[in-house]
């Protein structure tokens, strides 16, 4: 009884561990690229915290679990439910900017913040929200979703606690990067639909066990929020 005790207590020390260390990184590369404007600093450090939000989570799962290489292909379905809750939330965030836009964020803070990365340029914010989409969205899929949730899974237990906590946890950087370049009431309204929107994935993962189910949502919201600040910055 002791040792099992034991075990478990090292066993869920160990996991805590995990997404600690995993959690942190993409606050690291909000607050050195939008907190310090760090220019090339900053892009260096974005680049090396993506590698460390992959890198980690697979070392993890390899090494100190123990566990085989997964594509976490989808087996119970889920694409249509996806897809459904992802246009309805990008809905959400179209008629939000629609009614509340003007209170919430100015084309000319938000060019303040992206130019000194270049990306006020069409071509480079084109890659780049590319990039955010089909990429860094698979990323955060693969990081906020599988490794954390299922790390708080087994830290915390339960089905409702570790999804309030990844989505709290998935918020928090979004969060102080948006307070640098919209109001407070949109830094508050953004971060709702940021936490609705981590709660929603986190229920999609764990009914799928699959990143990639969530992942469609994800990515369906990341093209309202970036055709939003495309036109912000570049315009139609």
């Amino acid at each position: 009884m002791g040792e099992n005790h034991q075990h478990t207590s090292k066993s869920n020390n160990l996991a805590l561990t995990g997404l600690i260390l995993a959690a942190i990184a993409p606050t690291i590369s909000v607050v050195t690229g939008f907190v310090l404007q760090a220019g090339i600093i900053a892009i260096i450090v974005f680049v090396l915290t993506k590698l460390w939000m992959f890198g980690l989570p697979a070392y993890w799962h390899l090494k100190v679990d123990g566990e085989q290489v997964s594509m976490s292909t989808p087996k119970q379905g889920g694409w249509g439910l996806s897809f459904g809750l992802g246009i309805a939330m990008s809905l959400v965030i179209f008629v939000a900017y629609f009614f509340l836009g003007d209170l919430m964020i100015s084309s000319d803070d938000l060019t303040a913040i992206l130019e000194p990365v270049g990306l006020t340029n069409p071509v480079v914010f084109f890659w780049a929200v590319m990039f955010w989409i089909f990429v860094n969205s698979v990323l955060e899929e693969y990081l906020f979703r599988w490794f954390i949730l299922t790390k708080l899974e087994q830290v915390i237990g339960g089905f409702w606690l570790p999804i309030i906590a990844s989505a709290l946890i998935f918020t928090l950087h979004h969060t102080i990067a948006l307070s640098l370049f919209i109001s407070p009431l949109g830094n508050f309204l953004c971060s709702l639909g940021l936490f609705i929107g981590g709660i929603v994935f986190s229920w999609l993962y764990l009914k799928s066990r699959s990143v990639w189910i969530p992942w469609l949502a994800h990515a369906l919201c990341d093209v309202a929020v970036f055709t939003i600040a495309w036109q912000l910055v570049i315009g139609f």
